[in-house]
């Protein structure tokens, strides 16, 4: 035996082994110092129909730049670096839900060895998954999404199967267990691939009146919403109103099938006002104990499914206003009891539900702001067209806005009309009108006189035409885009019959209404009277005066303008003095603040001698 031989084999072995496990103990180390140094990327996708903005966060290692906001539809990114920190990467990022008190949150936790792992959290009405997130520099998916197809807050299985609900009183007891309503919504019409949105409308009536609304003005925003643009996570457009009003209303337009045993909708007793204001804030203690009294809306189940209507005479007392809701909500009131015969005429009644319903869908009277009457915002929600938008010789047309056209006071166009207006009619102010008001220009003459002296301007002009007593830009909205179906106490699976916050009163009063003049479609008529001048019209007595005088029944006259023996237009200000014998022709006529401009007519003079 080579002892010699077998030394050195040994000896070359010992080597090879200690370097094969250096080189294992590097590769770890660099494996090791990787992990510790490593970026974790994420991607956060917001499918819900609510904005995200950044709350509350911690993260160990290097700063980062989170994103601020993650709006509805959009998908953001950001990256990580543990900075070296032997312990990994972890941290944890919440994200504020748009209009709502809740968050949504995700954590993680990418440790030098092992496996990382993650949670993630939403409230009740979404939901949120992951996907990816192991190995060296890893990426994580997020999704926040809704808790059913349409994101109207009604989850799938209960638009499929009805759902079974303990109201907030416990006051039912039926079957499968004490404390459940069954919730029928299939019966109801729910659909899985388009938005619901279900109604419960209580009414006032006595021997003199009832306040329930007209099948017609329930069609009319029932239609409303069937036939708008809506289209937000749903296959086809539009969405479907429910609206129980009563046993014998239709609930459904097309077959006239009425709710019959689905209804719980009721008769109320007759109030002349429905609760108190504090300094000018209306408190909802009256209508909650309505709300919550036994047998009433929540002794249903349904406030996690129904918004909640009482048609009621007025609020509370010295208050005419047409109706009330928070902003957003899931309560409201129709109140015409100071309106055409103590209950409203259809176009009236529809305008007003639809109104109050959209402050529910998070819409205020200029869309997302609260300036009123501004002319270009074609919408339901907007003073100058809740009562009714005008199309030509149609009129009391209820829609929301469905687009998001600005208006410059200080730079308007008179030659222009305002763009993507659907073909509706526009109001504007005009202070001369019947003391101030607001006239009705029809669109099919393709200008404005925002002015209103009469003529319509070649350059910009600047003037008030919302009559807020300011020149400013007045901003669209595109309504339809914009509204939120899950609100208030939809989509909360344990809805309580919780007061709303007070709300300001200042819904749309008899005497704002009446601001806002009919459709005018007659010109105005114009006189002329002939007589000698007296002393203080002509220093020549045989000169001869032709007064002019002109009415206009609704709009009211906004120019009178003669021309003489083939001369320029002249605005008419006083007695047009004609000198010299023989005949001249006075030609004349006059324009009302709704544009009709009357055909011109004519009167001769005879000059007499001196």
């Amino acid at each position: 035996m080579n002892t010699q031989r077998y030394q050195g084999r040994t000896a070359l072995g010992i080597m090879a082994l200690a370097v094969t496990l250096l080189m294992l103990a590097t590769a770890g180390a660099t494996a090791a110092a990787q992990r510790a140094g490593t970026q974790l990327t994420v991607r956060f996708t917001n499918n819900s129909d609510r904005d995200l903005t950044l709350g509350p966060f911690s993260y160990n290692g290097c700063p980062a730049n989170l994103p601020e906001r993650v709006n509805a539809g959009a998908t953001a990114s950001w990256s990580l670096d543990a900075c070296g920190d032997p312990r990994g990467n972890f941290g944890n990022v919440s994200f504020n839900i748009y209009r709502e008190t809740n968050r949504t949150q995700i954590t993680w936790d990418a440790p030098v060895v092992g496996d990382a792992t993650y949670t993630q959290s939403a409230p009740s009405g979404y939901v949120i998954s992951r996907s990816g997130g192991q190995g060296i520099n890893p990426t994580v998916d997020f999704t926040f999404d809704c808790n059913s197809t349409t994101c109207d807050g009604i989850p799938d299985s209960w638009k499929r199967n009805g759902i079974y609900i303990n109201p907030a009183d416990g006051s039912a007891h039926t079957a499968p267990g004490p404390g459940l309503k069954f919730i029928d919504l299939p019966a109801m019409g729910a659909t899985v691939n388009k938005p619901d949105i279900f109604v419960q409308l209580d009414w006032m009536a006595n021997d003199n009146h009832s306040h329930a609304l007209a099948p017609a003005a329930i069609k009319q925003v029932v239609d409303a919403f069937a036939n708008s643009p809506y289209s937000r996570h749903s296959p086809s457009t539009g969405i479907n109103l429910h609206v129980d009003a009563g046993p014998n209303s239709i609930m459904n337009f097309a077959t006239n099938a009425t709710w019959g045993t689905l209804s719980t909708a009721r008769q109320l007793p007759e109030q002349t006002n429905l609760g108190t204001a504090v300094n000018g804030m209306y408190q909802w203690n009256a209508f909650n104990t309505i709300k919550n009294q036994t047998g009433g809306f929540t002794s249903t189940g349904r406030a996690p499914v129904f918004h909640y209507a009482i048609s009621a005479h007025n609020l509370n007392s010295g208050t005419d206003s047409s109706g009330i809701a928070p902003t957003p909500g899931s309560d409201l009131i129709v109140s015409l009891g100071s309106f055409a015969g103590q209950v409203g005429t259809v176009a009236e009644q529809a305008g007003t539900f639809l109104h109050e319903l959209g402050h529910n869908l998070n819409l205020e009277h200029g869309g997302d702001q609260n300036v009123n009457n501004k002319p270009q915002y074609f919408s339901s929600m907007n003073y100058l067209y809740q009562f009714g938008l005008t199309s030509g010789t149609t009129t009391g047309l209820t829609d929301l806005s469905r687009q998001n056209t600005s208006l410059n006071e200080n730079s308007l166009n008179e030659r222009s009309y305002p763009t993507s207006s659907g073909n509706y009619d526009v109001r504007h102010w005009c202070p001369g009108s019947n003391g101030g008001s607001f006239v009705l220009v029809p669109a099919a003459d393709g200008q404005v006189d925002w002015n209103c002296n009469g003529m319509i301007e070649t350059a910009p002009v600047s003037f008030d035409v919302n009559n807020d007593g300011q020149r400013t830009t007045l901003t669209g909205f595109d309504d339809w885009s914009n509204v939120l179906l899950r609100v208030g106490a939809v989509g909360r699976t344990e809805a309580s019959g919780d007061v709303p916050p007070p709300t300001r009163e200042d819904e749309l009063t008899p005497s704002e209404a009446e601001l806002n003049l009919p459709l005018d479609t007659e010109p105005p008529v114009t006189k002329a009277r002939v007589a000698p001048c007296s002393t203080g019209y002509g220093a020549n007595r045989s000169d001869v005066c032709v007064t002019l005088t002109a009415k206009d029944r609704i709009s009211g006259v906004a120019r009178t303008e003669y021309r003489l023996d083939g001369g320029g237009w002249k605005k008419y200000t006083s007695p047009v003095t004609v000198h010299g014998k023989g005949k001249h022709v006075l030609k004349f006529r006059s324009v009302d603040y709704a544009q009709n401009r009357e055909k011109t007519k004519s009167v001769t003079v005879t000059g007499k001698r001196p």
